[in-house]
């Protein structure tokens, strides 16, 4: 029944959904229900404000459900002729509930929520088995759209890392000076990942690929601690030693009951790698990562929220890089810092929410080399010192401010939203580099570089955005969002419109359907980094050809003129129809469309090609970059027995580019631009994840003690092999860009996970397999055509046993 019937209904109710702090929670489903079946149906917007109409008076049964909170089946509530209030109190999802009868959510279709939403919650995060399950960003190709490249580094609907938008609790958390995802958490801390990929709103920017938000804990008015992995692992390969240690600690309760709670979540990863066919002293690499999360919560009254937070960062790895064909005076010491610290004031009166904040980020990133030798990369591998050294600090200041009004009434009703930010983002740094060559396999110089210029390369932006939106509800089961944003920055001083317009229809006649649609222009933010490059050294190039003839020095360098530039900027379409099916599966199907305009690429004022770059090349920083993305993907998910989950999804997409070739000053490859697949295009991919309880009642009775309390995880992927590219010696590109495929991607892992109680507590003890099947999965390759490994694959993760123990809490 629509919110605007709530008028003139005899019962009218208005409430709102708060979670066990008093937080809003928008997006859940309300239903109440007698004897005869459903009587009502309403959803709770951005402030937790909801309005339902019923028929008559009388004795309702309420429930509330929220993908990531448990469901919630209240007392029946009478309600009275005329207007009435409920105030309806969830809980988050936890691996180690209170109580031993509640029951998760299911995957509810919301039919007022137009945008290509998606969610994993932090059960989800903990409990699928996908590699490298320390670090969150491991967890994101769990979804349809979003694949890791050989680097390790995800991308959304077909863009490159920087070209989506990264917040943690609504606060930006790219790197200020690539615009990547390099932030670490504590992966317990983390309730939801929130990802929208398309028809996301006017309140959403600085990325056109999709808004990825970090939605983290807080604590309640119980006191919890958990803990996971605080045995480190030890290995016996020359000598005894900790090879793996990867402990997470969370710690939270109430510092006030019922008014003031903390959590605080640390997490370390250390590891200590042997490096097999390296002389023994000279063949172990070890790092360090870790991270630490503390937020606070005070209620200053029930519609006043103060919330703050403080995140610091540390990843150091000790020879980097070091592999057969690296030996120990080629690898680096990377260093890297990260602090943060957030303030958030929320304020509910009279239907209405009004969101400030206050973020401020900064950190260090230092990569020094093991000396100054000359760095020479040959056919069989490295020799002497990485010819490059980095030391950045890098700065941001963000504001925001939204204001969200109580729903108004003409027409049906609207939901208006209006907002601001602001960013300052600034770098500075140094980079030193010495000279390195490239041989041939009978040991001659191939190419030699060298280095000039400034060291010192320093730059900073300020982006402001202003947004107005409308969420109109003409009737029931028709919603509309419609909105503007307006953005400027001091690169391009252009005011940059983007209109967005979305619509979610859920037709009488299906039930339990929704057929979704949109359109809208986004605009990228400018990353620093590219900007930077007209500030770099260049470099000087002498090629040694097989005949004797030498030619070069041949300069590379980079140009970029900030009044030439425009903000890159993209269209994205999208269709999308949900429906609830037989056996309560939940089916999804869409196709996504988007075409990149204006989009930033370096090339050369006029074509150079082949001998040609003997004479040097001088790349301009231009808008001449166009990019295209389709995909049809398709989601089939369930929840079994209140608790345990299935999920099945497949997509094929392309994405195709007109300036495939990436140049870089320190590893350059000589070819004109020219279209091509992006680097981590794969035409298809299916995976599929999930957990469930081992069935006892396949053994004999007196052995079904040994499946009690324990689940099998698992995970399944297969996607099309990633591009690369082909050169030969000199560094030249060989035929078109992505002309050649790794082999395909196959993956299967599976754990166990068994829960038993031990000195008043409950503990969780998984192991099992990755990569069952042992596939080679690579992800490098001599790319290098006319040397003797030329096509010689690297392999990626091998077959491995995996351990984990949990304390969960206390019983």
């Amino acid at each position: 029944m629509s919110a605007c019937a709530a008028v003139y209904a005899q019962v009218a109710i208005t409430g709102r959904v708060v979670d066990e702090n008093g937080a809003a929670v928008p997006g859940a489903r309300i239903e109440f229900r007698t004897a005869a079946g459903v009587a009502a149906v309403a959803a709770s917007d951005t402030a937790g404000n909801f309005r339902a109409a019923l028929s008559a008076a009388g004795d309702y049964a309420v429930r509330v459900e929220r993908l990531g909170f448990f469901l919630y089946n209240g007392p029946h509530q009478e309600f009275e002729d005329g207007p009435n209030q409920l105030t309806v109190r969830m809980n988050h999802l936890q691996e180690f509930a209170d109580k031993v009868d509640v029951v998760y959510s299911p995957p509810a279709i919301d039919p007022e929520q137009p945008s290509g939403h998606k969610e994993l919650t932090g059960t989800e995060i903990e409990g699928v088995p996908y590699p490298a399950p320390q670090d969150y960003r491991s967890a994101l190709p769990l979804f349809n759209g979003v694949v890791q490249d050989n680097l390790g580094r995800p991308h959304f609907n077909g863009g490159d890392t920087n070209q989506a938008n990264y917040t943690l609790d609504g606060f930006n958390i790219s790197d200020p000076f690539t615009g990547r995802l390099e932030t670490r958490l504590n992966i317990e801390t983390i309730q939801t990942m929130d990802l929208e990929s398309s028809r996301f709103s006017a309140e959403n920017g600085r990325g056109s690929t999709g808004v990825l938000d970090l939605k983290t804990k807080m604590g309640d008015d119980r006191y919890r601690f958990t803990g996971t992995n605080f045995i480190p692992g030890v290995a016996s390969d020359n000598g005894i030693y900790i090879n793996k240690w990867t402990p997470r600690l969370e710690f939270s309760g109430p510092i006030s009951k019922g008014k003031a709670w903390f959590h605080n979540g640390f997490d370390a990863f250390y590891n200590a790698d042997t490096v097999t066919g390296l002389p023994q002293g000279q063949n172990r690499t070890s790092g360090l990562t870790t991270s630490n999360l503390t937020r606070l919560q005070y209620n200053v009254t029930p519609g006043n929220i103060l919330t703050g937070s403080f995140l610091y960062n540390l990843d150091y790895t000790r020879r980097f890089g070091l592999s057969i064909l690296n030996p120990i005076e080629t690898t680096t010491s990377p260093r890297r810092q990260l602090f943060m610290g957030t303030l958030r004031d929320q304020h509910y009166f009279s239907g209405a929410l009004l969101d400030v904040g206050y973020a401020d980020s900064r950190g260090v990133v230092r990569n020094p080399p093991q000396g100054t030798a000359i760095y020479e990369i040959t056919p069989f591998g490295n020799r002497g010192n990485y010819f490059s050294s980095v030391d950045r600090h890098y700065y941001r200041q963000q504001g925001i401010a939204n204001l969200f009004l109580p729903v108004l009434h003409w027409r049906g009703t609207h939901r208006l939203k209006f907002g601001a930010d602001i960013e300052r983002e600034s770098f500075h740094q140094i980079t030193y580099r010495h000279p390195y060559e490239v041989l041939r396999d009978d040991g001659s110089v191939a190419r030699y570089v060298t280095f000039t210029g400034s060291p010192f390369q320093a730059r900073k932006n300020l982006e402001a955005a202003q947004y107005l939106q409308d969420h109109w509800a003409p009737r029931e089961g028709l919603n509309v969002e419609a909105g503007i944003r307006t953005e400027w920055n001091e690169i391009v001083r252009e005011m940059e419109v983007a209109p967005r317009l979305s619509v979610a229809w859920a037709p009488h006649r299906l039930a339990n359907t929704k057929i979704s649609a949109g359109w809208g222009i986004y605009h990228d933010s400018i990353s620093l980094a590219t900007l930077a490059r007209q500030q770099d050294q260049d470099s000087l190039s002498t090629f040694y050809l097989p005949d004797g003839t030498v030619r070069g020095p041949v300069i590379t360098s980079f140009l970029v003129n900030d009044s030439t530039l425009r903000t890159p900027s993209y269209q994205s379409a999208s269709v999308e129809i949900e429906r609830k099916l037989p056996f309560d599966f939940y089916g999804k199907a869409g196709y996504t469309w988007r075409m990149g305009d204006r989009g930033f690429v370096f090339e050369t004022p006029t074509p150079v090609s082949g001998p040609q770059f003997y004479s040097g090349a001088v790349f301009v920083l231009r808008n001449s970059r166009r990019d295209r993305y389709d995909a049809i993907d398709f989601t089939l998910r369930r929840t079994f027995a209140g608790q345990f989950e299935w999920f099945l999804g497949y997509t094929h997409s392309s994405t195709r580019t007109n300036a495939a070739i990436d140049y870089s000053l320190e590893n350059p490859i000589f070819a004109p631009q020219m279209p091509g697949p992006y680097s981590w295009d794969t035409p298809d991919r299916v995976h599929m994840w999930g957990w469930a309880p081992l069935p006892k009642r396949v053994l004999p009775s007196m052995l079904r003690f040994l499946f009690t309390e324990t689940t099998a995880a698992y995970l399944v992927e297969y996607r099309t092999g990633f591009p690369f590219n082909v050169v030969d010696e000199e560094g030249f590109l060989v035929g078109r860009p992505g002309a050649m495929r790794y082999p395909y991607y196959f993956n299967i892992n599976l754990h166990l996970e068994r829960r038993f109680r031990f000195m008043h507590y409950l503990w969780a003890w998984r192991f099992g397999y990755n990569n069952i099947t042992a596939n080679l999965n690579p992800n490098v390759v001599n790319n290098v055509t006319g040397s003797p490994g030329f096509l010689t694959y690297g392999a990626g993760q091998a077959r491995a046993f995996s351990v984990r123990l949990r304390l969960l809490g206390r019983k």
